[in-house]
């Protein structure tokens, strides 16, 4: 399926929109365009079965020998645990995946896009260099989300100062009030609602703010697009469920493998993964959060792509089908460069906060009081 940009003619359903939510507002505004053919950057369907390519999936080495894996928290969770299960490793279930060192390759370069034409299949790349905390991470991000899920809440956080955060974009979906984002997508008439997204439904997060000063890199001509997620520190809070999808009316088998994840903002704004004209074959970075990789699985990973190398801890979170749960991401430059899901535990019904407290932050980096898995990434020596 496209990536990046969708053709919308007159005569197809009204299937495929752009909900746009900025500022503060009570309701969400979904808008369709049928008068003409135009893109929508920014919806990126999950186009691959697994945790990457059919041939190139990070678990499926045997945790004994993955090599990135440094051997360590991560490491004792599968002894006498792992299996493999459809071509995918599992371990234990846990409450939090911890990386650590994700700073360590400490400088590279990606292919950037820099113009495409999709009548002649022209794409032009320039070499893009990065460095820093989390890099390339420490790019702008968008948020993606595929089905069976059903989203209450999302909020976006960044420092103000010296320990306490600010929240700078928040959706939260009984009350459609929404502050600083933006949706895109294929919501099969459900985004911005609150109820489930189905199984062949996907959608976009990103800021409000308008990509008309030359930041965001290239982007296809006409399309709808918006800021990524600045970094490099960052937290995001969500509360969401992965409901099993029923069976389709044909009787074939639905594809039940709901997903949360990140991408470095350039993707979208050009083609999805495994097309040639994108930064994503070149490393930019994916990182999956929250991925039910099998159909019909009560297990979600967490998953790097950095193609050509990927990676991920094979411990794994507990699919949230019978109700919401809460869940943190932080990412952190500090301390070599962390990245953490969290899982907080089942909803309580409270909105998060406009402000977190140097506490309340602190609190939500810390390692879980239930089972953690600590992995260490030991990069390739370049």
């Amino acid at each position: 399926m496209a990536f990046g940009t969708i053709k919308v003619m007159r005569a197809i359903p009204a299937l495929l929109a752009l909900l746009s939510i900025v500022g503060t507002t009570n309701s969400a505004a979904i808008s369709n365009s049928f008068n003409s053919t135009f893109s929508v950057s920014g919806f990126v369907p999950r186009a691959h079965a697994g945790p990457d390519s059919s041939n190139n999936n990070p678990h499926s080495v045997s945790p004994d020998t993955d090599p990135f894996n440094a051997q360590t928290g991560s490491s004792d969770l599968c002894k006498n645990t792992g299996r493999d299960e459809q071509g995918t490793w599992f371990c234990s279930q846990v409450d939090q995946v911890l990386y650590t060192k994700v700073s360590g390759r400490g400088s590279g370069t990606y292919e950037a896009v820099t113009f495409m034409d999709p009548d002649t299949g022209r794409c032009d790349k320039a070499t893009r260099a990065w460095s820093g905390e989390l890099a390339p991470f420490n790019e702008p991000i968008s948020l993606h989300f595929h089905g069976p899920l059903h989203l209450k809440q999302v909020a976006f956080y960044q420092p103000n100062g010296d320990g306490p955060y600010s929240r700078k974009g928040f959706y939260h979906a009984q009350s459609q009030t929404a502050e600083g984002i933006t949706f895109m997508g294929n919501f099969g008439g459900t985004a911005g609602s609150d109820t489930t997204v189905s199984d062949t439904a996907d959608f976009s997060m990103f800021t409000d703010q308008k990509c008309d000063d030359g930041s965001c890199g290239y982007i296809q001509p006409g399309a709808a697009a918006r800021k990524g997620f600045p970094g490099p520190n960052r937290m995001f809070l969500f509360e969401f469920s992965m409901p099993h999808s029923p069976p389709n009316a044909d009787g074939s088998d639905p594809n039940d493998k709901p997903a949360l994840w990140l991408l470095n903002a350039r993707i979208p704004y050009t083609q999805q993964q495994y097309d040639k004209c994108s930064c994503w074959n070149f490393g930019c970075g994916e990182f999956d959060i929250f991925e039910v990789v099998n159909k019909h699985d009560e297990k979600a990973l967490s998953t790097f792509h950095l193609n050509p190398l990927g990676f991920g801890d094979p411990n794994y979170f507990r699919r949230p089908s019978d109700g919401p749960i809460k869940v943190a991401l932080f990412m952190d430059g500090n301390d070599g460069g962390r990245m953490s899901v969290k899982v907080l535990g089942r909803s309580d019904g409270a909105r998060f906060r406009g402000a977190l407290s140097a506490g309340e932050v602190s609190e939500l980096k810390k390692k879980s009081s239930g089972t953690v898995s600590e992995y260490e990434i030991r990069w390739p020596a370049v």
